[in-house]
């Protein structure tokens, strides 16, 4: 009787410890065959300052929340399982290439390396892991997502404009300009941009609008025109379409089929620079577009 009395004490406590075990280590998400659990996003949480020096790209700030490290986790499959259909597995071999130079760098051999990574609150392995991620994260940007990007030195040339208030700052322009005598129509607030926007289209014009006429002017510089159209042409951008102005009695929209920036020595030596933010904003749009896309494609799980 003692003897079974001490058998069912000792698989109460056991299944007591065993269900603790299963709270503490509670499924957090499922992202296809992959369990990420409650305790892993925790730990991240607390010890994300090593996986900022080893992957900045991924761990970008000096905090997270849990949702946001699960969000991280549940991405890193993503990328993982794009790589795997476009033929890219990174091996443990290929990881193991990177932490050579790491500890050539930091002047430590394995021991010494392992070591700090325990003080520091994590292991070697997942040191390890969180290279590889590193390692994918570098290969899904430079064969996934950067062929989708392209800046063109126009997108150069106005994002230095729109930076940059120093009055010398000129353009060259190709246009078309639409004009029609204010003596013919007195259009209201935006009629006469919707009737040029149309006539545009279907090369339609309303019968009092018939007169309208339509001219190319090529290679227009800034000098010698107006002050208002100056300012008029500045703040619009190639391809898009000036409000109305008045000018010699007649009302203009101009068509900006092309603007130059003329370029200073002072664009100049910030182009490359400005080409670099410009390409790194676009990559961020585009893998937040990208992530949001694939995850319709993948058994997803959330149970935080």
């Amino acid at each position: 009787m003692k003897l079974a009395s001490r058998f069912f004490f000792l698989v109460t406590i056991l299944f007591t410890i065993n269900a603790e075990a299963k709270l503490l280590d509670k499924i957090s998400a499922i992202v296809d065959d992959n369990v990420i659990t409650f305790s892993q996003v925790t730990h991240i949480v607390k010890n994300v300052s090593i996986k900022r020096n080893v992957a900045p790209m991924i761990y970008d700030k000096t905090s997270f929340t849990n949702e946001e490290i699960l969000q991280i986790s549940i991405n890193k499959y993503l990328v993982r399982a794009k790589l795997a259909e476009i033929g890219y597995t990174i091996t443990d071999e290929q990881v193991e290439a990177q932490v050579k130079p790491n500890q050539d760098r930091l002047g430590v051999d394995r021991k010494q390396l392992t070591a700090f990574l325990k003080q520091q609150g994590t292991s070697f392995d997942e040191y390890f892991e969180t290279l590889r991620e590193a390692i994918e994260y570098s290969y899904f940007v430079n064969r996934v997502i950067s062929p989708m990007i392209s800046i063109s030195e126009q997108d150069v040339k106005n994002s230095y404009y729109k930076s940059n208030t120093d009055s010398r700052v000129n353009f060259k322009y190709s246009l078309i300009d639409y004009a029609i005598s204010k003596d013919v129509v007195k259009p209201s607030k935006g009629q006469l941009e919707e009737v040029v926007k149309q006539y545009r289209i279907n090369g339609n014009l309303p019968e009092e609008y018939s007169t309208l006429t339509a001219s190319n002017l090529d290679d227009i510089t800034e000098e010698g025109i107006t002050v208002e159209l100056k300012n008029l042409l500045q703040k619009t951008d190639e391809g898009a379409m000036t409000s109305s102005i008045l000018l010699n009695n007649h009302h203009h929209i101009f068509y900006l089929a092309k603007k130059d920036l003329v370029e200073t020595e002072a664009f100049s030596s910030q182009k490359d620079k400005i080409r670099d933010q410009l390409f790194e904003k676009a990559v961020k749009n585009e893998i937040a577009v990208w992530f949001e896309r694939e995850r319709n494609k993948h058994y997803i799980k959330i149970s935080l």
